[in-house]
């Protein structure tokens, strides 16, 4: 099915729109002036009058629970010059199969 010269504009008149549209409101959550004094962003604008109580105070930090009580060293270190492969014992190869007597015929 052919496109027309018409239809075909449209098409790039609508992804040109979109593209500007995405721009426009990347620039304006950047430039936005609801940031406040000292980095972070507030999650909305709001007026604040001269008797707006303070904002609260940022969380603390999590307390940090690691190295996990199970938790044993490794055995190897990337760092290291010494190889990967002379860290680890190599894999056990699967043992061959001992073949199966050979049956004797049945008699009947």
């Amino acid at each position: 099915m052919p496109v027309n010269e018409a239809e075909e504009f449209l098409a790039l008149a609508l992804i040109f729109v979109v593209h500007v549209v995405g721009g426009l409101m990347l620039v304006w959550g950047m430039i936005g002036g609801d940031a406040r004094p000292d980095g972070r962003r507030r999650p909305w604008r709001r007026d604040d009058g001269p008797d707006a109580p303070p904002d609260d105070p940022p969380p603390s930090p999590p307390v940090s629970r690691l190295p996990l009580p199970g938790a044993a060293a490794s055995r190897a270190r990337l760092r290291d010059e010494v190889p990967l492969r002379e860290a680890y014992p190599p894999v056990p190869r699967r043992r061959q199969h001992e073949p199966a007597p050979e049956r004797a015929p049945q008699r009947r």
